[in-house]
């Protein structure tokens, strides 16, 4: 099946890899673990909720939900196979990228869907005072990455951040730098490492 909004459960593998997510937070945060101090906010798409669920049980956390989280909307594409996709995206041109390209009718431009994801963590940052845990998708993610290190908007299209299905990444405020954002860890997968064959 295509991604985007199409919304499908975790598979079996999904779900072995969102348990390893939990136990791997649960020890890295084990020392001075206080569920007061931390929030999960989640994609509201099956594949997102469900993995928060099973990380939010190992922390014991309640998730928050929240659409401005979701995957890029896809359009008349959710749903659908990817080879049905395949046959139906809009043309683009491989050479530039293209932040008005659309590449579903009722779908979201690149524009669109990356002002959505900043919005969305503006939002979510000025409501909490605590450590926040953000289950989302590989695209969101890139997005919340340039939110977080203050990229210039016409910056994301020279570059892209693409991570793993069950990794781990770690923004941070500075110890030192008023305002000085961190990406401390990218797309960390070696919790991952006993389900690689």
């Amino acid at each position: 099946m295509t991604g985007g909004w199409t919304d499908t459960p975790l598979t079996k593998l999904g779900r072995e890899q969102a348990n390893l997510v939990g136990l791997r937070l649960k020890g890295d945060i084990n020392t001075d673990y206080n569920p007061k101090n931390y929030a999960i906010y989640s994609s509201d798409l099956k594949r997102a909720w469900q993995t928060a669920e099973i990380i939010g049980k190992h922390l014991n956390l309640p998730i928050v939900s929240d659409r401005g989280l979701r995957e890029i909307n896809t359009g008349i594409a959710a749903g659908k196979t990817k080879e049905w996709a395949k046959a139906h995206r809009n043309p683009r041109d491989k050479n530039k990228f293209d932040w008005e390209y659309k590449e579903f009718p009722q779908g979201e431009t690149w524009r669109q869907f990356y002002r959505r994801v900043c919005s969305c963590m503006e939002k979510i940052f000025d409501s909490e005072d605590k450590n926040l845990i953000l289950v989302t998708h590989g695209g969101t993610l890139a997005y919340i990455v340039a939110w977080w290190l203050k990229c210039e908007e016409d910056m994301m299209a020279k570059c892209y951040f693409i991570a793993s299905p069950g990794s781990i990444s770690i923004l941070q405020e500075s110890n030192y730098y008023i305002e000085q954002h961190i990406l401390s860890i990218f797309n960390d997968t070696s919790h991952l490492s006993e389900l690689k064959t």
